[in-house]
């Protein structure tokens, strides 16, 4: 079923695609069979994998491999370009280098990818030790501090509000479920200190934490306003074409929201396939939920700052991760589901003992 639905999103969003701006909009011929491709293997994959302690590995190796690109990527801008420490806008796009071009790409996208290692690794606290991956409290710590450093470097507002504020709450709430006290309190004590650490830094003079990674406007960003637009346009007319807005934002490429980008390049039948893939993938891993909660929690807390990464930048015509990592976690749904399903029918029925007295 997932494949199937993976398919027909792609055969919408591929065969329907209409460019928003063809002279500014070249999508490479190479574009849709590497997405494809990229799918295919995501899901297949999984299906080698039996245990769960190498489904949840997947899933941290993942995340691991998108944390490396992006701290590579800050690391060389810091090094090639003479901006010191603040590389808000744009930096080096790193896959470009190999060929002696040198190309720019957006901070969002870096610093949205950046989240899912922390994210991950909080997570990781709802598993038990024996489920999580190697190494993972030293892994786990480094890449967080690297991951926030990095963001740190960056100044990008969404990835404080998912690694910091969202993805923390989310984990807390389902550790309550698993009345897990100790970590849901230490959690929510880090969370508290938040409104003293802003305090303490406008009356310090300092005035970091309210320049823009923190600031309480996050409501009034560009993004927010554009999702507004498309959905007013979307319940309206959600047949009707529909192009980037409103002013200023209306000579931009990208709305940065992967159903309001689909909806504007391939049409409202390539925007219905996704919200049933989406809702698909989430409606198996509640299924999961309901069987192994644990897991099942884990993977939810994983989804939730996915779901929402996805819905803040340029999804996947820009950053392919947070989709194939949706789609990832969708395939460990279903093997999971079916390692249950074939364990409930591989054990032995016992005859139900009589309750008629035994005549002798």
């Amino acid at each position: 079923m997932l494949l199937s639905l993976t398919g027909v999103f792609l055969l919408c969003y591929w065969g329907l695609h209409t460019p928003y701006h063809p002279n500014i909009l070249k999508m490479s011929w190479a574009y849709y069979p590497a997405l494809t491709t990229l799918c295919a293997i995501t899901i297949l994959s999984i299906t080698f994998l039996s245990k769960d302690s190498e489904l949840i590995t997947f899933i941290w190796l993942f995340c691991i491999g998108s944390l490396i690109f992006c701290l590579l990527t800050v690391g060389i801008t810091l090094l090639i370009e003479n901006r010191g420490l603040k590389l808000y806008g744009n930096v080096t796009d790193i896959r470009h280098l190999l060929t002696g071009n040198k190309k720019s790409i957006n901070t969002p996208g870096i610093a949205n990818l950046l989240c899912l290692f922390p994210a991950t690794f909080l997570a990781g606290l709802i598993l038990k030790p024996s489920q999580r991956p190697r190494g993972f409290w030293l892994t786990g710590i480094a890449g967080s501090l690297s991951s926030l450093a990095a963001a740190l470097v960056i100044g990008q507002r969404s990835y404080f509000a998912i690694t910091l504020i969202i993805s923390p709450l989310s984990v807390a709430f389902f550790l309550l479920i698993l009345r897990q006290w100790r970590p849901c309190f230490s959690i929510i004590l880090v969370l508290v200190t938040y409104p003293t650490l802003l305090k303490l830094d406008a009356l310090l003079g300092i005035a970091y934490l309210n320049r823009r990674p923190v600031d309480l406007n996050i409501v009034k960003d560009a993004r927010f306003e554009m999702f507004q637009f498309w959905a007013d346009h979307l319940i309206a007319n959600p047949l009707q074409r529909i192009e980037v807005g409103p002013p200023p934002w209306d000579s931009l490429q990208w709305f940065h929201n992967f159903f309001a980008d689909i909806h504007r390049l391939s049409g409202f039948w390539a925007l219905l396939t996704a919200v049933i893939l989406v809702a698909y993938i989430f409606y198996r891993v509640l299924c999961v939920i309901s069987k192994e909660r644990r897991i099942g929690l884990f993977l939810m807390a994983v989804a939730i700052p996915n779901f929402l990464i996805m819905n803040t930048s340029v999804v996947p015509e820009g950053e392919r991760q947070p989709f194939l990592l949706l789609l990832a976690i969708g395939a460990i749904s279903e093997v999971i589901l079916a390692n249950i399903k074939l364990a409930s029918s591989s054990e032995p029925h016992h005859e139900r003992p009589s309750s008629s007295p035994k005549i002798s």
